[in-house]
């Protein structure tokens, strides 16, 4: 693995990059959810005996942070916001339960 993308766009971009410089690629899903907009990522993969060139072309990419390289995951947006959607999904309820439980102790709710 040489690459890993956040969305199919990305990778696509990736992908092209390789093969313009006649590196063989393949695109490999980690969908955590198979729709028409995964959820997920993808991770862009070359042969072993091409992933010194494939990194050498990568590694002239610089993200917004000046960080080099796009080896690393990144999540969109839309995967960051379902992301905190679940986490409030999950800790508004169990606040509820608590509160509830807490003042079933005290005697105040009856």
């Amino acid at each position: 693995m040489v690459a890993t993308a956040s969305t199919r766009f990305e990778a696509d971009l990736y992908a092209a990059k390789l093969g313009a410089h006649g590196v063989l690629w393949e695109i490999r899903s980690r969908e955590l959810v198979p729709t028409t907009h995964p959820i997920g990522w993808l991770e862009v993969l070359v042969p072993a005996s091409e992933q010194a060139d494939a990194v050498e072309v990568l590694a002239v990419e610089e993200d917004l942070t000046g960080a080099p390289g796009p080896a690393r995951a990144r999540l969109s947006p839309g995967l960051s916001l379902l992301r905190v959607a679940l986490a409030a999904g999950l800790l508004v309820p169990s606040g509820v339960l608590v509160a509830e439980w807490v003042l079933g102790l005290l005697d105040v709710v009856g």
